[in-house]
């Protein structure tokens, strides 16, 4: 079978250190305070502490539809590294790293890469505008709410 990965990669930067960046998206209870107002995401299921082979499942709503994702922790490499992998989604596949980077003492990069592969491929490309589009705005969001709880207190 024919499958197409798409790579897509956003960045910010951040007047943060590393580590509380890392332990930012390591604690799961940050979540929901940079999802997006228009997914409706439900946590089924967590694991804690956030461990490598930890466990999540989702309820994400869109569009007046809801899905079940389950996801894996696949990486942890303190402090810049997660990676998960969707056992369970609505693309083939689908596996997301959070790449942490130092700057300097008071500032950090963060960088979100996805490897997906959309299912019904090729039929699929038809949608691939579209998912692009979505994914860019979804971490547009996600980025200016972690900028925002991260710098809340920077002086």
């Amino acid at each position: 079978m024919l499958k197409k990965t798409l790579h897509l990669k956003f960045s910010i930067e951040l007047k943060t250190d590393i580590q509380t960046l890392y332990d930012f998206h390591t604690d799961t209870d940050n979540l929901p305070k940079i999802t997006p107002p228009w997914l409706a995401v439900k946590i089924i299921s967590l694991e804690k502490p956030l461990i490598k082979g930890s466990q999540v499942e989702l309820d994400i709503g869109r569009f007046g539809m809801t899905q079940r994702w389950k996801i894996k922790i696949v990486a942890l490499n303190p402090p810049e590294l997660v990676c998960d992998r969707a056992l369970k989604s609505s693309f083939s596949s689908f596996v997301h790293y959070h790449r942490f980077k130092t700057i300097n003492e008071y500032k950090s990069l963060l960088c979100d890469e996805l490897e997906l592969t959309l299912p019904f491929y090729p039929f699929s490309l038809i949608a691939l505008p579209f998912i692009k589009k979505d994914i860019q705005k979804m971490f547009d969001y996600r980025h200016l709410q972690t900028k925002k709880i991260l710098e809340k207190n920077y002086v």
